[in-house]
């Protein structure tokens, strides 16, 4: 079953290109569809502004997460080329042939560079997803086609995952401010100074605050347990200083055992909502997180970032250079107690990433 679902989205990708080739489209985007209003990730319609009427103008490849939504996007957005489908359909062959996942890889990047050179393909814009950058930049470079990138979440050296951006680089890789600017060039020489620019994606929001009750938001992480929610839960629901309320990933299943104990503790959640505007509506002075990008984002808008750990953090690197606190959950309470001390460290942490004081 599901190969004939993919062969049919294959075919209605190849539909498209032939599309595209005759309407003489040589601009050429990447992006990753998700549940949304638009289909278009998140991160991507913020940090290169690409919206759903652009998309006529453009050879959209994309990423899918289900099946439902490469159906959804190929039959309602313009100019869709689902990668997945590609990929599946070499991997169920060669899987009948017994043939190797690195002769998949090597048959997947060959049959994209023949869509590109079809294609004409002439510029290519894309976020920065660590899984895309060994199949695209190659191609594009052997193509010599102009390129850009765009970071769309934080950079770490101590982040396993993000090596492949130690090794591959964009004709102008377009990132949030200086830091990350000092960042990427010491991850990879390959850079110059001119080929790094900062844009800073984050939008003042001007939205009414309904509360005057000061908050401290918990943000859903992958692969965090339930029993250490539970832990910085009961770190934090005794003490009377701050009101608690919990951001779930929004594209994410909801994990119906977390609903029941954060309900079980009157802790307000939030789902689908947008992130900064929970940051303004509810007061919220202090985020907790594990490692995610909004430990970066949400000092923009005023909200001390504060990272969590059981045993060690996640990204040391940040400690380093002083633009997160840190707690062991054990701590935590304690840490939250010394409020007014962390406010007036915090200014350096907005100077060294926003220049605002």
């Amino acid at each position: 079953m599901n190969f004939f679902l993919n062969l049919i989205i294959f075919l209605i990708s190849l539909f498209n290109i032939w599309k595209c080739k005759k309407s003489n489209i040589t601009k050429a985007t990447y992006f990753i569809i998700k549940d949304t209003k638009e289909l278009i990730d998140s991160r991507t319609t913020k940090f290169t502004n690409l919206r759903k009427q652009h998309l006529i103008k453009n050879i959209n490849f994309v990423r899918s997460v289900s099946y439902r939504l490469s159906f959804k996007s190929i039959l309602t957005l313009k100019n869709i080329i689902v990668l997945n489908s590609i990929f599946e359909i070499i991997s169920k062959k060669n899987k009948i042939l017994n043939r190797k996942p690195s002769e998949t890889h090597k048959e997947y990047c060959k049959i994209l560079e023949k869509l590109f050179r079809f294609s004409n393909i002439s510029e290519f814009k894309m976020i920065d997803d660590y899984r895309m950058l060994p199949i695209f930049l190659p191609i594009l470079n052997r193509l010599k086609i102009d390129n850009t990138g765009y970071m769309h979440g934080r950079i770490s050296n101590d982040l396993d995952y993000q090596k492949n951006l130690k090794i591959y680089k964009f004709n102008r890789y377009v990132v949030w401010n200086k830091y990350f600017k000092k960042k990427i060039l010491e991850l990879n020489n390959k850079y110059q100074n001119k080929d790094v620019l900062i844009r800073n994606p984050l939008i003042n929001y001007t939205i009414k605050k309904i509360s005057n009750e000061n908050g401290i938001c918990i943000v859903e992480e992958d692969n965090i347990k339930l029993k250490t929610y539970t832990k910085i839960i009961n770190q934090l629901k005794n003490q009377n200083k701050f009101k608690i309320y919990f951001k779930l990933r929004p594209n994410n299943q909801i994990n119906k055992n977390l609903i029941n104990i954060l309900k079980k503790n009157n802790i307000e959640t939030f789902y689908k909502e947008n992130i900064f505007n929970v940051l303004k509506k509810y007061n919220i002075k202090i985020l907790l997180a594990f490692n995610s990008s909004l430990l970066i984002e949400c000092s923009y808008y005023n909200v001390i970032p504060i990272m969590i750990y059981d045993y060690r953090p996640s990204i040391k690197e940040y400690l380093i250079d002083e633009i997160v606190f840190d707690s062991k959950i054990i701590n935590l309470k304690k840490k939250i107690h010394n409020y007014k001390k962390l406010t007036k460290k915090f200014k350096r942490i907005k100077n060294k990433l926003w220049n605002i004081n």
